[in-house]
């Protein structure tokens, strides 16, 4: 196969020098390794019990967090033939580097009162520090945050984003 050449393909899809490129399935590999080796078949959308991997750019799959968050249950992995997810035999224990984010739209942090992040957070990665005569603000624990992106969807106003750490 030819070898993918990342660059201009983040510049024709209009991806500035820099940005981040699309979140992958769990346990995938490099970019342009999964770009060779994923034949965009389908399989592990199909398996997806929380409908989280959707079709992306050129076909190939993406994790989108609007309806879910991923369970890390490996059944994407299991279904892929060609090898462009190699679960934990991939040297590395954690699914990805990705990890929850806040951005500065956040309600709590322009004071007000909202904790639907938090509540939904089974690790307890996302806490809120009490602050005197005003609203609790958000703290994301870099270390606990495993990327599920529970919390997401339940954002009233769209300031969490799952990003590379």
């Amino acid at each position: 196969m030819a070898e993918t050449n990342l660059k201009r393909r983040n510049f024709l899809r209009g991806r500035v020098s820099g940005s981040v490129g699309p979140l992958r399935p769990p346990w995938a590999l490099a970019e342009a390794e999964f770009l060779d080796a994923c034949t965009r078949c389908g399989d592990c959308r199909d398996v997806c019990e929380e409908s989280i991997i959707i079709v992306g750019s050129g076909g190939y799959p993406e994790v989108s967090f609007a309806s879910g968050e991923c369970t890390f249950c490996g059944d994407c992995v299991a279904s892929c033939q060609e090898g462009a997810l190699l679960g934990s035999n991939n040297q590395q224990a954690e699914p990805w580097a990705y990890k929850a984010h806040i951005e500065a739209s956040c309600l709590a942090l322009n004071a007000i009162v909202c904790r639907a992040c938090a509540d939904v957070c089974d690790v307890s990665a996302i806490t809120f520090t009490p602050q005197i005569g005003g609203v609790s603000s958000p703290a994301i624990s870099q270390i606990s945050c495993t990327g599920c992106g529970a919390c997401v969807s339940v954002c009233p106003v769209s300031s969490v984003q799952v990003l590379i750490a």
